[in-house]
């Protein structure tokens, strides 16, 4: 019998509640790129992050994107797993975190006290949108252009604002030692965002799900998930 999408998870749904326990809690992270750090975590909705697998797809990129950066900029930070991986596991020198929600703001604030990094002079904690011009709330990263030591990588996960985050990134795009990631959630995204990045001298890769993604999903907005890897000598 086949069984339909919205009866997988539900029957997956059903399982998590039998197996794991609920609600958020300090949990150390068993693999990956954040292994042995702890997190504030809900099994039913963030399992694949402690064991993890969560965006598993990006783990070799990261690694290599970041290993002799002088800065990190972590674009829609939200509770803070790779401001955690960038202060943690990089040497990075600057590691600016963008993320305009409160509660995210407080979650991430907890998951860097939980790892001693809360006071960490490295990091600031911008609480902004980012986008193609300024505004009360908004900054675009050119405003940034001036004072980032390179090399330098940018990841950027801000649920369909990617394209204006790029025009407002001209000055930023143009630098030398500049390396992106760049999550996207719709075809049109994707295209819009390599020919920005294409036009400005990046040579470009794009990542997708893993197969094994059939199985062990993860929950996105948007139409589809891919990342960009844009690099620049």
């Amino acid at each position: 019998m086949r069984v339909s999408v919205v009866e997988h998870d539900g029957i997956k749904s059903i399982v998590k509640r039998w197996i794991l326990p609920q609600g958020r809690t300090p949990r150390r992270i068993q693999t990956g790129i954040l292994r042995g750090l702890t997190m504030e975590l809900d099994f039913q909705h963030q399992a694949q992050r402690w064991l993890g697998l969560q965006e598993r797809e990006l783990s070799t990129w990261l690694r290599r994107l970041a290993r002799d950066i002088q800065t990190a900029i972590d674009v829609g930070a939200n509770d803070g797993m790779y401001t955690l991986y960038f202060l943690a596991r990089t040497p990075a020198q600057r590691v600016l975190a963008f993320e305009p929600s409160s509660e995210s703001q407080y979650q991430l604030r907890s998951n860097l006290r939980l790892n001693g990094l809360a006071t960490d002079e490295r990091l600031q904690v911008i609480p902004k949108f980012v986008g193609a011009s300024e505004t009360q709330s908004t900054i675009p990263l050119d405003s940034l252009a001036d004072v980032l030591t390179p090399p330098c990588l940018i990841k950027v996960d801000v649920d369909g604002g990617e394209v204006d985050l790029l025009r407002g990134a001209h000055k930023l795009l143009g630098h030398p030692r500049m390396r992106w990631i760049i999550e996207v959630h719709s075809q049109r995204l994707r295209e819009d965002c390599l020919n920005t990045l294409c036009a400005s001298g990046y040579r470009t890769t794009t990542v997708r799900n893993a197969w094994w993604r059939i199985f062990l999903p993860e929950l996105r907005p948007g139409e589809r998930n891919d990342w960009l890897i844009a690099v620049r000598d």
